[in-house]
């Protein structure tokens, strides 16, 4: 996990410098306006810029220079660091049929529709050897972006193997629920890499772990 340089705050409370920040679209989406929240109260004539691209162009961004931190679920990004577990489980909304079966088989999941990512989600492959291991084939409905997932599952599309941490608050309401299928959750780490550790970079990669702290998945 991280373990960073620790800043001296007096030196950094008037940081004025652009922090560039590329991110894969679950953790631009799920973490990181709370964690620039927490940064511009601290720090607000600090510019932020977020960017949001796919986990493989991440460490493109990052070694042309176009960004000063990346965050991906890929472990492929310079002076790469673990920052956060993470967990895929397999949801539906609460009015689903399946969220109300009493007694549940693997067949049911073979018999309903699915809504999967496209191939160049990090997840993809993850979920399409989960679904083999259990036997289970289907004809999904195929979205590029977790968060239309996300919105296509609540409104009853389908179920998916998703990100717990980028649902956890439509799971705490209880608009989601978690699938009793006996289908092991899928266990994955969130990555940062950085090109140099400049004082903007280290307050940011500092609120990150504070966050962590928070809504850590044990």
């Amino acid at each position: 996990m991280i373990n960073h340089t620790n800043i001296d705050l007096t030196q950094t409370t008037s940081l004025k410098g652009t922090l560039r920040i590329g991110a894969s679209p679950v953790i631009s989406q799920a973490i990181l306006p709370d964690v620039l929240t927490r940064l511009h109260a601290k720090y607000p004539d600090m510019r932020l810029e977020l960017t949001t691209a796919p986990s493989s162009d991440i460490v493109r961004l990052l070694k042309s220079h176009k960004v000063d931190v990346g965050c991906s679920e890929l472990d492929n990004l310079p002076s790469s660091e673990a920052f956060m577990q993470d967990e895929l489980v397999l949801l539906s909304s609460a009015i689903h049929p399946l969220a109300r079966k009493r007694s549940s088989s693997i067949l049911d999941l073979q018999n309903t529709h699915w809504i999967l990512p496209d191939t160049e989600s990090p997840s993809r492959l993850l979920i399409d050897q989960s679904l083999k291991q259990y036997g289970v084939q289907v004809q999904p409905t195929i979205m590029s972006s977790p968060e239309s997932i996300k919105q296509a599952v609540l409104s009853g599309l389908g179920i998916a193997i998703m990100s717990r941490h980028s649902c956890k608050q439509e799971l705490a309401k209880g608009d989601l629920t978690v699938l009793d299928y006996k289908v092991a959750p899928i266990k994955r780490a969130f990555y940062t890499g950085t090109r140099s550790k400049t004082n903007e970079v280290q307050a940011f990669l500092s609120e990150l772990k504070a966050y962590c702290r928070l809504w850590q998945v044990n």
